[in-house]
């Protein structure tokens, strides 16, 4: 089978792993973008832009549908807070990212700028919920 055989091949599975892990999971919501890479292979879903506490919401959704979930996140140069989720489904690799402005994030966490730090999706979703504390006024003082 030569090289692009093999690449067609390979992007027909990842095609159909990722359509079928949407009609699997219908409440997960619209990515922004979708990136079908044969080469890694892998399935890499951008989450929509949306208010910080909303788009970590969408991106723990995603989580919750994949299996082996591990989860990182950087302090980027241009001062906004990216997260990565890594799982699988069914077999297929997924890489489901978003970011976030790290301004609102700086109060609730210590990550110098480039510095990137693994953590669990319940550190997500705590950041969430303070997030979300935070936007609509009900944020208390975190000692």
């Amino acid at each position: 089978m030569t090289t692009t055989a093999k690449r067609t091949g390979e992007l027909e599975k990842l095609t159909k792993a990722f359509w079928a892990h949407l009609r699997a999971h219908p409440a997960l919501p619209e990515p922004c973008t979708v990136t079908l890479d044969p080469w890694k292979p892998e399935v890499q879903v951008q989450a929509a832009p949306a208010r910080a506490a909303t788009h970590l919401g969408e991106l723990l959704l995603w989580a919750s549908t994949l299996d082996s979930v591990t989860a990182e996140w950087w302090h980027t140069n241009s001062d906004r807070l990216h997260i990565t989720l890594r799982g699988r489904a069914a077999g297929t690799r997924f890489y489901v990212y978003g970011g976030i402005p790290y301004t609102g994030c700086a109060e609730l966490m210590r990550l110098d700028v480039d510095e990137h730090e693994g953590v669990s999706v319940d550190e997500i979703s705590t950041l969430r919920e303070l997030l979300d504390e935070q936007q609509t006024g009900m944020a208390g003082v975190i000692t």
